[in-house]
């Protein structure tokens, strides 16, 4: 069946937004009757039946709705350093988007080559992603800087790690890692890594190093390969 989003799914009569409406007329040639799933990516998924199809318009109306709870879903906290190429962003959104991510939050740190984010087309290609996916849980996408963001989550109740490279200081490898809690937070750096002053400041708040192995990896390849491995953990 279709599948669509719609931020707000209070009322049991609505017109979908214009973009859903002109790929719904136009792109899959639906009409009147024809029956979609919509979600408002906040847990809940809607079976609903097109009223009134025309043009860049669309209205519908909802038979069903069900809410699915996020019961024993890991929550992955992914907060990573903007890549100088905005190619690289949209497709890491894309992808943790489509595995199952709960946050993404892109930190400025001191290093970043990128400090301007476009949320709004980041959140157009996250709705995308769980349209694709078919998922009910829209990730919150969010920026700050890499102290805002450390002091911001200080006393959350969350397995905390800070990937970098320091082939001086051993530390414990990623496939090692114990977790204590539902809720994971990943410190991911930028292309020029983490300076000294933002590990130890990590450190002092609470985040535990972990090496990703002895590859270097790219930004979104580290931050992808780590809600890989531990959404599943």
């Amino acid at each position: 069946m279709p599948y669509f989003y719609q931020e707000n799914l209070s009322q049991n009569l609505f017109a979908l937004s214009a973009e859903e409406a002109k790929h719904i007329t136009k792109s899959m040639r639906l009409t009147d009757g024809d029956t979609v799933c919509i979600t408002d990516g906040k847990g809940t998924l809607a079976r609903a039946a097109l009223t009134n199809t025309y043009k860049n318009c669309c209205e519908v109306e909802i038979l069903e709705r069900v809410f699915y709870e996020k019961l024993n879903r890991k929550e992955i906290h992914l907060a990573v350093a903007p890549t100088k190429n905005q190619d690289r962003m949209e497709w890491l959104v894309e992808k943790a988007v489509e595995i199952g991510v709960s946050q993404i939050s892109f930190i400025i740190c001191e290093r970043s080559e990128r400090r301007h984010i476009d949320l709004n087309r980041l959140h157009r290609i996250a709705v995308a992603a769980l349209k694709q996916s078919q998922g009910v849980w829209l990730p919150e996408l969010k920026t700050m800087t890499f102290l805002q963001f450390v002091s911001d989550t200080k006393n959350h109740i969350s397995d905390k790690f800070i990937a970098y490279c320091d082939i001086n200081v051993p530390f414990a490898m990623f496939s090692d890692v114990e977790y204590q809690h539902n809720s994971t937070i990943f410190l991911i750096g930028p292309e020029g890594d983490f300076t000294s002053q933002e590990v130890m400041f990590a450190k002092e708040n609470g985040f535990q190093p972990i090496s990703l192995g002895n590859k270097i990896l790219r930004t979104e390849t580290a931050a992808l390969f780590v809600l890989c491995v531990s959404i599943n953990s």
